[in-house]
């Protein structure tokens, strides 16, 4: 494989040794002192007043994610370096310190009388924060004192966010085994579950035994460190007083109760459709029986690896056909190295795109193998990037889009290289194999991650309930929420039951996983009206996507005419699912 990209940090900070990065950390620690000095005890006297504080509020909030996401950034791309470890917890240790010291400006926020901020919020300089005021209020109820939220602020390292790392570094040193060619091999995470998707039903079953083999070898400390984290969880909702274990997530995302629940409840009525597919897979694939290690089988028997500039050149023309402006979007990613694709052992398995600042560009972490769903996980990060870069008009308070959001693009860039891809093939073995491949692809991200969702509210809720669990009862509660969704499909085998253990999001970001869903759902419904309206359907597209988080999702979704909590608008994007699949039987 050519050589792949490694990105250049420098925008942030030349080295971990940068003079600016300690000048920066030593300057914020006297801002954060001068901002509590002169802001104390004053945000409700007049809305000029307020103004001048939000400003210089969010002027220090884009300040402080600069250090901490150069050090994470450089963290990730090698997990075993001790130094590097230790620059991202000395990071992380002055960054909470500087939070605990700002702690006070939105208790004394949401402590103003509802009468006195409403007054404020009507005038005028107060709009552009409008959105951010909105969400103190909405957050105010679940607040503690200023000493207890302190607490929690300063013992943050080394709680959650100290097991999250633990986490990521058992995962970043464990090695998979497998015999390659009749060679034993060691290989990385990425690398292993590359071959989950091997052609060569021998060269799964091998890999699938790895997983498991390496998994179980570490299951003590993983279930250790997630019972540790659920009982933190179980801990903090006690305190602030929120219901159930997804309220503080849904509180982030500002989705209700009922959305979610709204969501979710129509994936699972579609359950039927995933199990009409595998069965269909099965009789493709000439099988007896589908297992775990069949569900990633490809249709076609191609090991053809895809080169990554030619992986780049088919993203690219795929947004240069939705958008000349996407297309000069992304260009900066590969020409000013701001994407890290390397293979290396210690680099953080996976894919992220991480947004910094409006003022400063994103930076993406993949695992490139040469895979065809690596080029959809490119195109996929590329439309984070995208998303954030269209974000940037908005002020730091607002920049970020809540999680449901934040797929959007992501997952529409995904829609714009499949259809790409569609429309350059003819042969009608070709065409079904990439229908395959994107079934597989919308089940994995939405009914998948809806189990996912469903196994993370009983794991919370067991363990709330009869405190601590063994290995073995997280495992029969993960089989039992992933053969749903499977139906008779699929035989999923003793192996998969420990699969759990290497998912990084019930650990690192509890419920993060229905966002997947939300993304997916919604993309395919906006995919349909784009197919519709064609060029038209674009300027709304970005303005959805260039409000970033300066609005609830459920009001940006307003202007296009959505209602999220509507069950006929999530059963309209199975649907689409259902046209799809409709589609490859009739190739069959």
């Amino acid at each position: 494989m050519s050589t792949l990209p490694t990105w250049n940090l420098d925008d942030l900070y030349t080295s971990p040794t940068d003079p600016k990065l300690s000048e920066d950390l030593s300057q914020l620690s006297v801002e954060a002192d001068d901002f509590a000095a002169q802001w104390r005890g004053k945000l409700g006297q007049d809305a000029a007043t307020l103004r001048a504080a939000l400003d210089h509020y969010e002027a220090f909030q884009r300040k402080a994610a600069k250090p901490s996401c150069y050090a994470s950034l450089l963290f990730s791309t090698d997990l075993n370096d001790p130094e590097r470890g230790a620059l991202l917890q000395s990071v992380r240790e002055a960054i909470t310190a500087l939070s605990g010291k700002l702690v006070f400006f939105d208790l004394e926020l949401a402590e103003l009388p509802e009468e006195r901020l409403t007054e404020l919020m009507a005038d005028d300089q107060l709009a552009p924060y409008g959105h951010y005021l909105k969400t103190v209020v909405a957050q105010a109820k679940y607040n503690l004192s200023e000493p207890e939220e302190k607490i929690l602020v300063a013992t943050s390292p080394v709680r959650g966010s100290a097991f999250g790392r633990l986490f990521s570094e058992i995962h970043s040193r464990a090695v998979y085994r497998m015999s390659v060619d009749g060679e034993e091999q060691t290989l990385t995470q990425s690398e292993i579950l590359a071959k989950v998707y091997s052609s060569d039903r021998a060269e799964r079953a091998a890999a699938a035994a790895a997983v498991t083999t390496t998994l179980k070898e570490h299951a003590h400390p993983l279930t250790f460190i997630y019972n540790t984290l659920l009982n933190e969880r179980q801990i903090t909702d006690r305190l602030r007083g929120i219901e159930r274990p997804e309220g503080g997530r849904h509180l982030a995302n500002e989705l209700s109760y009922e959305v979610v629940d709204t969501m979710s409840s129509v994936c699972v009525k579609h359950y039927p459709m995933v199990a009409r597919y595998y069965e269909l897979k099965r009789r493709l694939l000439g099988l007896e029986e589908l297992t775990h290690v069949d569900r990633y089988a490809p249709i076609a028997d191609s090991r053809k690896e895809i080169a990554y500039e030619d992986a780049k050149q088919l993203v690219c023309d795929s947004f240069l056909a939705f958008s000349p402006e996407m297309h000069e979007l992304v260009l900066p990613f590969f020409e000013q190295d701001w994407i890290d694709a390397e293979l290396k052992p210690g680099k953080q398995g996976g894919a992220f795109c991480a947004g910094v600042t409006p003022d400063l560009h994103p930076y993406i972490l993949m695992n490139y193998t040469g895979k065809p769903r690596d080029v959809t996980t490119l195109a996929h990060e590329l439309g984070h990037g995208i998303h954030d870069r269209l974000a940037a008009g908005n002020h730091m308070l607002d920049y970020y889009p809540v999680l449901p959001l934040a797929e959007t693009a992501s997952t529409f860039a995904e829609m714009l290289v499949f259809e790409q891809l569609k429309q350059s093939l003819t042969d009608p073995a070709e065409r079904r194999a990439l229908l395959c491949g994107k079934l597989e692809d919308s089940f994995a991200t939405i009914f998948r991650q809806v189990a996912m969702f469903r196994f993370e509210q009983q794991a919370h809720a067991l363990r709330r309930e009869q405190g601590e669990q063994t290995t073995e009862a997280y495992n029969a509660l993960w089989q039992s929420c992933m053969q749903e969704m499977f139906g008779d499909s699929v035989k999923l085998g003793d192996e998969h039951a420990w699969w759990w253990l290497y998912i990084p999001h019930i650990y690192r970001s509890p419920f993060y996983v229905y966002a997947y869903a939300f993304g997916e759902l919604l993309v395919l419904s906006l995919y349909a009206r784009y197919k519709e309206q064609g060029a038209s359907f674009i300027p709304s597209f970005f303005e959805l996507l260039a409000a970033g988080g300066s609005e609830k999702p459920e009001d940006l979704l307003k202007r296009l005419d959505i209602d999220v909590s509507d069950k006929t608008f999530w059963a309209g994007g199975c649907s689409v699912l259902a046209a799809t699949l409709e589609e490859l039987e009739a190739l069959c």
